[in-house]
């Protein structure tokens, strides 16, 4: 018996050599990878942080096909929790959830395969609890620290954030939706002066680390942040292929573009860099990207956008078997401002617009809890990067974060600057008044800025309506120059419409610029004409 039993396990490691020579898991390998390709999902690793109470996080990896796996959450090496299930012998893949936890740490997560008589075990260490949020989008997204306004004071500032915990998927595409990701930039780490400055558009991603800093000083535990994004990449790389049918999104695009730098095929981005994560427990979601859909289906962005947004919500949440909020928290950076060609000139306001699904603001009814970041004052005509990537990442985060705390975080705060809730056309003054749903601060005059789409026999062109009077939430607009009848009104529609923080609205006390709006005047009565006119 004793014999068989060496004979038995000689020839069971003869196969483990083989299967190592043929490409497979080494026969001895890390805590993290163990015999014949059990293993952690490839984010699963060290000094991640996993999503907090009230949902529970979701840890999965791969195994031999009906093999038990055991589960183990130790603190100071004393079991808290165990969870166990099997292997699935269709995908090879082993999924547990956890009992919900409280923010805190450090954790072990423990586990073991069980074969018959033979145990393998994983073990990955220095784990936290808190909010896990995912970043994404294109090179706005992708700038690292060391690319930003007082990049040496950013980047010597990790001290106190060691409970804010960095990860960057690395840039690969695929023409079918991966289970788990192919490879990682920068594996769960806590943040340095290196890897957040690795070097240009690599990682760590500014805004998604200065976002996560924001909101570790107001909630006081720990922050994952993981980003996948790549520069020059337009939406429909990283959406679903259902949810681009369902836009009616034709396959060679529309127009081409030359903000189109890096893969724009068909969800290959999604299929490498987002799907593969669906199994995680998130809190929320921040995006920036728009630059490339500028001038490659910019008309279908109104549909794509919100579509992603919803497809994206829905993935994560049955890929975390319903761990993560159907609705959780989605934010976006509206596009700030960038020197472009005559081609582009009403393309960039309105993709701004098709952003908010052509209603000016969010949430709303086609996008609800989302929240954004207005960046049309934040240009950077001096950027040694190019003005359509503005180095003020710091401002972007803080508005991102305000924005998060409102919808993510129930507080009461402003998030959004002052829009226009009422418009009314002042009969015989020559003169449209705008009453807006919070107090505004009129920083300086200007007679450009709105204009007003003056009307005759189905012949409309905009025309500068120059600022007035105002009071606390008023404002009055001159638009004399109209002769014919004023039909509708838009703000900030230009690629450029002020100088850096120096747009002429903003919130009385929140330094929250007013968004770009259009509109229509819906009350002027078919006779009317100016005073100039008379």
């Amino acid at each position: 018996m004793i014999a068989s039993e060496f004979v038995l396990g000689l020839v069971l490691r003869l196969f483990l050599q083989a299967h190592v020579s043929a490409g497979g898991f080494g026969l001895f390998s890390s805590d993290k990878v163990g015999y014949v390709g059990f293993r952690f999902a490839l984010y699963i690793d060290d000094y991640m942080v996993l999503q907090r109470e009230p949902a529970g996080a979701v840890i999965w990896g791969y195994g031999t096909p009906r093999a038990t796996v055991t589960v183990t959450l130790c603190r100071d090496q004393e079991p808290i929790m165990k969870k166990g299930t099997r292997v699935k012998a269709d995908s090879n893949t082993w999924t547990v959830v956890l009992d919900p936890m409280k923010p805190g740490g450090p954790y072990e997560v423990m586990a073991q395969q069980t074969l018959g008589r033979i145990n393998f075990t994983l073990r990955v260490h220095d784990v936290l609890f808190g909010d896990v949020w995912l970043c994404s989008g294109q090179s706005n997204m992708k700038m690292t620290v060391s690319q930003v306004f007082n990049a040496t004071g950013e980047l010597l500032n990790t001290t106190a954030y060691q409970s804010v915990r960095i990860l960057s998927v690395s840039s690969t595409q695929a023409q079918q939706e991966l289970e788990d990701l192919a490879k990682v930039d920068l594996r769960w780490s806590k943040p340095t002066s290196k890897n957040l400055g690795h070097g240009n558009f690599t990682y760590m991603s500014a805004v998604c680390w200065l976002f996560g800093r924001f909101l570790y000083d107001t909630l006081r535990y720990p922050v994952g942040l993981l980003s996948s994004s790549w520069s020059g990449t337009p939406i429909e790389a990283w959406s679903s292929r259902r949810s681009l049918e369902a836009c009616g999104v034709p396959r060679s695009g529309s127009m081409p573009s030359n903000l189109k730098i890096g893969p724009s095929a068909h969800s290959v981005l999604w299929n490498a860099m987002i799907h593969p994560l669906r199994n995680m427990t998130l809190k929320g979601v921040i995006w920036y990207q728009g630059e490339s859909n500028v001038n490659f289906n910019r008309d279908l962005y109104n549909c794509t956008f919100p579509l992603l947004i919803d497809d994206w919500r829905q993935t994560f949440h049955d890929g975390s078997q319903g761990q993560t909020e159907r609705l959780f928290p989605f934010g976006f950076v509206q596009l700030s401002s960038y020197l472009s060609g005559e081609a582009l000139h009403d393309g960039l306001p309105q993709i701004r617009w098709h952003q908010t699904a052509d209603f000016g603001y969010v949430p709303n009814q086609r996008m609800p809890n989302t929240f954004m970041a207005a960046a049309v004052d934040l240009c950077d005509r001096n950027s040694p990067f190019g003005s359509i990537h503005p180095r003020d990442k710091q401002t972007v985060a803080y508005r991102l974060h305000l924005g998060a705390r409102a919808l993510a975080y129930g507080e009461k705060l402003i998030f959004q600057g002052p829009l226009p809730q009422k418009i009314e056309l002042l009969a015989d003054t020559g003169l449209l008044n705008l009453t807006y749903s919070q107090p505004i601060k009129v920083q300086r005059h200007d007679d450009k800025i709105f204009e007003v789409s003056c009307c005759s026999d189905h012949q409309c062109k905009w025309l500068p309506a120059p600022m007035d009077t105002f009071s606390t939430q008023t404002l009055a607009l001159n638009i004399t120059s109209c002769h014919d009848t004023p039909a509708a009104l838009r703000y900030a529609w230009t690629p450029w419409p002020c100088e850096y923080k120096q747009c002429p609205l903003y919130h009385l006390t929140s330094t929250l610029p007013a968004p770009p709006f259009i509109a229509p005047i819906t009350n002027p009565s078919p006779g009317y004409h100016s005073r100039t006119a008379k």
